[in-house]
């Protein structure tokens, strides 16, 4: 079964009482005010080894237009996930950001910065990029593409980092696509999932028991076989003509 990690794309509350409810959370440093490193030391501390921090970059990084700006915001959130020993971090790419082989590149030597060991480095479009295209692109640059697995189905692999969004055919999940989202999960070793709006509680409870339950492979498994004559009529009647 695999490991569901389940959080808000933000820390509601007190870290104290959030962590009790979630696995994870998304931290976004610079695009919001977080408080400094003794504090985030604290956080840290107060939460269970296997509790997730993803740092979020600033949409500054996103853009990827370079420069002293990109350099030290980076730098700024990069020392953000050391202090947290942030699991994830997460680059989140505007829609003015179209898939030209231009931008294949900055995206490549952007990831090329980001530590590599003990972090995994995920990777969300915005606008017209096509699935294929985002999980091509993010296998060339060796990350973890994040799609919204009610609308699309992840590329194989050990690890899912997703997100349930507050707007469309995330919003209103009924039994039959919360069973859809876990079938696109079975058999991986982790799941990050961010959930948005304040359905959150709920579908981690209601996805946790369809992960745990065993899929019913009944009507797959069953073969109808044609029923094929004898070889011995056939024998009998070639050899009475």
């Amino acid at each position: 079964m695999a490991r569901l990690l389940v959080g808000l794309p933000s820390l509601k509350g007190d870290i104290q009482k959030y962590k009790d409810r979630f696995d994870l959370v998304e931290l976004r440093p610079l695009d919001t005010s977080l408080p400094r490193a003794t504090t985030l030391r604290k956080w840290r501390k107060a939460v269970p080894p296997g509790f997730v921090f993803s740092v979020v970059l600033p949409r500054v990084v996103g853009e990827l237009a370079g420069g002293r700006e990109l350099d030290e915001a980076l730098s700024a959130s990069l020392e953000v996930a050391a202090v947290l020993e942030a699991r994830c971090v997460l680059l989140q790419t505007p829609a003015s950001l179209r898939p030209t082989a231009s931008n294949r590149k900055k995206l490549a030597a952007l990831f090329e910065r980001l530590p590599a060991e003990g972090v995994v480095r995920c990777w969300e479009p915005s606008g017209i990029w096509e699935r294929d295209d985002i999980v091509a692109t993010a296998r060339a640059a060796k990350v973890i593409p994040v799609l919204d697995v009610a609308r699309d189905a992840p590329p194989p692999g050990p690890i899912v980092y997703t997100r349930l969004r507050a707007l469309g055919r995330s919003s209103s999940m009924g039994a039959a696509a919360l069973e859809r989202v876990a079938e696109r999960l079975r058999g991986r070793r982790e799941v990050f999932l961010v959930v948005e709006g304040d359905r959150a509680p709920q579908i981690k409870s209601l996805l946790a028991a369809a992960l745990a339950r065993t899929p019913d492979r009944s009507t797959a498994s069953a073969v109808v076989r044609p029923t094929m004559p004898m070889p011995s009529t056939l024998v009998a009647e070639d050899e009475e003509q």
